[in-house]
């Protein structure tokens, strides 16, 4: 029996003095780049601000006006001036975004009637115009241009002796 119990042992022992092999683990990359939780927010120009449909609630001069300020660079301004319909002037926009001077022609070639300073509310949603010749400011609430209003206009293309826009 002491017999069977050397035998038992020693082939124990042999069998836990086998070589091992031990599997490599994975090799180590490169640290991983940490991510960032939210990404850079872009600050939007006063361009991107500005761009959209606006109507004017505050100015000195009695009219309706609507503008519609796009991304290309062009205008649509809507005014009525008394009674009829309102009257539309095409033309394109330009802006310094260090000054925030916006001014423009009309389709004619003629200039608007004065720059402007321009201001956006923080929540978009309120622009303010001042004229550079010291004249009253305007100031227009983001609104959509009613339908009536589009489909009713009468074109104009400004020539000598035709009305005076707003801007």
């Amino acid at each position: 029996m002491k017999k069977l119990l050397y035998i038992a042992f020693a082939i124990l022992i042999a069998a836990g003095c086998g070589e091992r092999t031990v599997e490599p683990g994975p090799e180590p990359g490169p640290d991983p780049t940490p991510v960032d939780p939210q990404p850079p927010v872009k600050e939007e120009t006063l361009a991107e601000k500005i761009a959209g449909e606006w109507h004017c609630v505050i100015s000195d001069i009695d009219a309706d006006i609507y503008i519609k300020i796009a991304s290309d660079s062009s205008f649509e301004l809507y005014q009525k001036v008394g009674d009829g319909a309102h009257r539309l002037y095409r033309g394109t926009w330009e802006l310094d975004e260090e000054t925030a001077k916006l001014s423009g022609k009309y389709n004619d070639g003629n200039a608007w009637g004065s720059s402007y300073t321009v201001a956006v509310s923080e929540d978009k949603n309120s622009m303010t115009l001042v004229p550079l010749d010291a004249k009253e400011e305007q100031v227009y609430r983001r609104e959509n241009i009613p339908a009536d209003v589009k489909e009713g206009c009468v074109v104009e293309v400004r020539s000598a002796g035709t009305a005076s826009p707003v801007l």
